[in-house]
């Protein structure tokens, strides 16, 4: 039976969890109510990567005067520290189904972020006698390339132990760096995020490399929510685009979608009130406001007209060395090329490996990427960012080509 807190404040997230035992699994909760005696569906979080109970002090803040809340942490989630290299993204989901069967939750309305956003779908995919409604945030079917490669060579990283160009990959993927001045991320919030990354411990390391193959292992939705759902997503998401979460909504029974404008795929820290402007209407069953701070309504009968890239590619034909630990050097040439990657000339080797490739060329320095599909003639590519330094060079050169093409634009 689910017990309620009644005193909650955000130190609370900081103590240790109820622990619940579902056969050889432990699972960690808390819960918190304004009544003890609430029999209404518990709001419950579920969220990504990097991500622990005290991450949602202001959400819970916010809901409890209107909803339950109920926190849940699976084995390798969070902060539970028990180790689940088997269980797969179907198996977490029923056993969170168990989860909620064992305290006598019959109903939840469960929000999802990121990692959590997949989690959450899938229990609704399969359990949708107990899912009410669904929020999702950054969610997506991960079967684009570059994110695939951009998650494969992280682990590549952490397991070599290289972990200040893991930490400086990470990072990368969860914050545009292309689109600072838009979000607004300070310097402040972007140090301590990294230092949270580089200083993970074992355990931790352990945890994401497991949620990791995950997400890499899964073989994509074999159906789709039923029950009302609503997913939202940062305007300058690259890791989970906007037009990936639109495609998933657009394939639910009965879904919406929001573009949260000025964040990209933190943008329930960038914009909290935006994204919380979104949570209270939709879980109450009430109509959700297009005309919210910072939001829009993505129209899901027009996913074609989605733009698929974060940045106009540019057209060029600048030559660069191509070189990999194991294969040797080769002579390369750009054809098309952006911020997150592009499209390289090169006698590639056949079965050329797709991570820890370095190019070299003046104009851009020392660039690490990871290879898409490459053959005879070349490869698309997405660059990696594991050097601040390097990093800023090619935003750079970049910014440098733009200004020139509008130059050129309005001769």
């Amino acid at each position: 039976m689910l017990h309620y807190q009644l005193d909650f404040n955000p130190q609370r997230l900081s103590e240790a969890p109820e622990q619940l035992l579902i056969g050889p699994w432990q699972v960690h909760y808390q819960a918190f109510a304004r009544d003890a005696a609430d029999q209404r569906a518990p709001v419950l979080l579920l969220g990504g990567a990097f991500q622990s109970f005290r991450s949602f002090a202001s959400e819970i803040e916010t809901l409890l005067d209107e909803h339950p809340v109920l926190l849940i942490d699976l084995p390798s989630q969070g902060c539970n520290e028990q180790q689940a290299p088997d269980l797969t993204l179907e198996d977490l989901a029923d056993l969170l189904n168990a989860s909620l069967a064992a305290l006598d939750v019959t109903h939840v309305k469960a929000v999802g972020l990121s990692y959590g956003s997949a989690l959450a779908a899938l229990f609704a995919v399969r359990h949708p006698a107990r899912c009410e409604r669904l929020l999702l945030a950054g969610v997506t079917q991960f079967g684009r390339d570059g994110s695939r490669r951009l998650l494969e060579q992280a682990l590549a990283l952490l397991e070599r132990g290289e972990l200040e160009a893991f930490a400086n990959g990470a990072l990368a993927g969860l914050i545009n760096h292309l689109a600072l001045a838009q979000t607004d991320v300070s310097a402040g919030f972007r140090k301590a995020l990294h230092r949270q990354i580089l200083r993970m411990d074992d355990s931790a390391q352990q945890r994401y490399r497991q949620n990791s193959h995950r997400l890499l292992s899964f073989q994509g939705f074999s159906g789709y929510p039923q029950c009302p759902t609503l997913v939202f997503t940062g305007e300058y998401d690259h890791f989970t685009q906007p037009w990936e979460n639109a495609a998933f909504a657009a394939n639910c029974a009965q879904a919406e979608a929001y573009l949260i404008h000025k964040a990209d795929h933190l943008a329930q820290f960038e914009q909290r009130d935006a994204c919380l402007s979104l949570y209270g209407p939709f879980l109450h069953g009430l109509p959700v406001s297009a005309q919210a701070p910072h939001t829009s309504r993505i129209n899901l009968a027009s996913l074609d007209g989605l733009e698929r890239r974060q940045e106009p590619h540019i057209t060029t034909a600048l030559t660069a060395e191509l070189s990999h630990p194991t294969l040797g050097v080769f002579n390369a040439q750009f054809a098309q090329i952006n911020y997150f990657g592009g499209l390289l000339r090169a006698e590639l080797p056949p079965c050329a490996a797709t991570l820890d490739w370095t190019l070299r060329c003046p104009a851009l320095g020392e660039q690490s990427l990871a290879l898409i599909r490459p053959d005879a003639h070349g490869a698309t590519f997405v660059f990696t960012h594991l050097n601040p330094e390097t990093d800023a060079q090619l935003q750079r050169w970049l910014s440098t080509q733009h200004t020139e093409a509008a130059l050129r634009a309005s001769a």
